[in-house]
């Protein structure tokens, strides 16, 4: 099989604009980081199938290539960068006229992604975005129901390679750029300011 690329997926213009956002922000295509929203998107697709859930394959999509977005200069305002990567993505996609609902859907699974707690309250695809981001970190601790042979077929056509030495520098960057937002990564996020 041969190696997948984001560019396989994308075929609405929210899903374009959302990739295109993405790659702006890390300054390249198939970049670590862009690699690691594909994988995460392709994760969160198959639990969904394997858990017989309906997933909004657009705001999945969309949201897997926007949830990392706050950690980059570009989208960053000072505040937890999983707020801003929230306001960031509705800047991205309001323009696309989503249903409110739809688009709260979205922004949510980008700024709920690192919640310790089940986000299924919020919409299966906030849910599956942040549990499939934590297989992507972390395989032998989150596999879930995810067979090991399918995960091992995934990580050859989406290589990791580069994954935890670019986020443990993102982090670092992050810590001493704005310390004081490190803490509130994993705790509920407050409500969006008007």
């Amino acid at each position: 099989m041969t190696p997948l690329s984001a560019d396989d997926l994308v075929s609405t213009a929210a899903e374009r604009a959302a990739l295109a956002a993405l790659r702006q922000a890390v300054g390249a295509g198939d970049s670590v980081m862009e690699r690691h929203c594909l994988r995460v998107f392709l994760i969160l697709e198959r639990l969904a199938a394997l858990l017989s859930i309906e997933i909004d394959r657009e705001v999945a999509l969309c949201a897997s290539f926007l949830f990392e977005l706050g950690i980059y200069p570009l989208a960053s305002t000072g505040d937890v960068y999983t707020t801003d990567g929230r306001r960031h993505a509705e800047r991205i996609l309001r323009p696309f006229g989503w249903p409110e609902a739809r688009l709260r859907r979205c922004l949510d699974a980008v700024e709920r992604h690192h919640q310790l707690r089940p986000q299924w309250s919020h919409g299966p695809e906030v849910e599956l975005l942040r549990r499939a981001d934590l297989v992507d970190a972390a395989p032998a601790l989150f596999r879930g129901p995810l067979p090991r042979a399918w995960l091992r077929e995934l990580f050859r056509q989406v290589p990791r390679a580069g994954l935890y030495r670019d986020l443990l520098a993102l982090i670092f960057r992050m810590a001493r750029e704005r310390p004081g937002t490190m803490r509130w990564i994993f705790l509920p996020p407050r409500p969006p300011r008007s």
